[in-house]
């Protein structure tokens, strides 16, 4: 059984807090302001079925236990209770910020039919909070409560929902191989999050190398197959998450061959832009063996298909902020 954690007490004053630094900035929250507390179910779930979380609004859990923690501190503490205490708070911190995390997408994943989403919005939101719940510590409430200097093992550690949480980490861990890079778990995440949960899989898919070169239905066909692919990874557990023989991973790296087969030889965007600009009769040489003050070497460029080639390679603009 779950009750409504009064507006105006301390826990809820504190996960206010955590969701005002919790996910991407630029993003709107879908939480509806509520704080439920229940006494069991350490994980919170990604299913609308079993806890509503990616629900157009819904309000975030608390465990009791977390509550505590919280509200009351022991008095004359030991030092293993203050490790005990230590250990609770920094996971009630990574149970709430995930979940506010995950309510940043501007759209619900709705349970059955989008169950591989509502895995990847949670795995996403896991991901973040792994690798920013230090900086969640710091900039909220949590700051506050107690000090790292108090306890003997002041670890930041959230280990999140599982499978969904191992095999998203996974996918942008073979994504960041592919492309020769370190994976920036955080920042994709953030990218990820805010985008519609339908449109995360062909996004995946342009990240890899070749990507940008595939046709919106290349990328919506190949995203299909990797959201599929992801199911089968968390249905699976995920065994061997962490390494690349993980169903995840495997299923990433051949999804990268795939993509690659599909481009091989084909121009990418910039390629294709280079290919018309040496078309264009303005910027063609003057004919060997004319002189310069010949009629076709001297006569003036076309001036409109020059600037319109350049302005089709000037980069675009983009903006955000938090609302």
């Amino acid at each position: 059984m779950a009750e409504l954690l009064p507006y105006d007490s301390t826990a809820s004053t504190w996960a206010e807090s955590i969701v005002g630094v919790a996910g991407p900035s630029g993003a709107d929250t879908r939480w509806d302001g509520e704080v439920m507390v229940r006494n069991g179910d350490r994980m919170p779930s990604a299913t609308t079925s079993e806890s509503g979380m990616n629900g157009a609004q819904y309000y975030l859990f608390m465990l009791r236990e977390h509550v505590d923690a919280v509200q009351r501190p022991p008095a004359q503490p030991t030092p293993e209770q203050q490790q005990e205490r230590w250990d609770t708070l920094v996971e009630a911190t990574g149970y709430v910020a995930s979940q506010a995390t995950g309510l940043l997408t501007p759209l619900a994943d709705f349970h059955p039919v989008g169950q591989a989403d509502a895995d990847l919005n949670g795995g996403l939101a896991d991901v973040w909070t792994q690798e920013r719940l230090q900086y969640v510590w710091e900039n909220s409430d949590s700051a506050g409560l107690m000090s790292a200097a108090d306890v003997p093992n002041p670890d930041f550690e959230y280990a999140g929902r599982g499978p969904a949480a191992d095999a998203t980490r996974d996918v942008l861990t073979e994504i960041a191989r592919q492309n020769g890079q370190e994976p920036s778990y955080a920042g994709t995440c953030e990218d990820l999050i805010r985008m519609k949960p339908d449109g995360r899989w062909a996004a995946l898919v342009s990240s890899m190398p070749g990507g940008d070169k595939l046709t919106r239905d290349e990328r919506m066909n190949l995203g299909h197959r990797l959201r599929t692919q992801f199911k089968s990874a968390v249905d699976a557990r995920n065994p061997g998450s962490g390494t690349p023989e993980s169903p995840a991973a495997v299923a990433t790296r051949k999804l990268a061959v795939a993509v690659r087969a599909t481009t091989d030889g084909r121009p990418g965007p910039v390629d294709g832009r280079t290919a018309g600009l040496a078309k264009d009769p303005a910027l063609r040489s003057p004919t060997p063996g004319r002189t310069p003050g010949s009629d076709e070497a001297s006569a003036q460029p076309r001036k409109s298909g020059v600037l319109g080639a350049l302005r089709s390679l000037r980069p675009g603009r983009g903006s955000g902020g938090r609302h």
